[in-house]
């Protein structure tokens, strides 16, 4: 019984040091920062829809490419680690 949980161990390890090939890697850093992006960027319109002042769209967007370039920048250093 103990050899077969000893032999379980090196494949599990081995699984789990596989790294993930382009597309997923791709897939999860565009997860990781547009969501945030899009978040903050509605609650900011949001946020100045209820005060009575409406954003300008160009505004907006550049705040949401902001957020997401750093969200971005920050997930591939945690990406990268692997």
């Amino acid at each position: 019984m103990r050899q077969t949980a000893r032999k379980a161990i090196p494949a599990t390890i081995a699984y789990g040091t596989e790294s993930a090939d382009l597309a997923h890697r791709v897939i999860g850093l565009m997860l990781v920062s547009l969501f945030p992006a899009l978040f903050w960027t509605g609650l900011v319109a949001a946020v100045g829809s209820v005060l009575g002042h409406s954003m300008n769209p160009i505004a907006l967007a550049t705040f949401g490419v902001a957020i997401a370039a750093f969200c971005a920048t920050v997930g591939q250093a945690f990406l990268s680690r692997n």
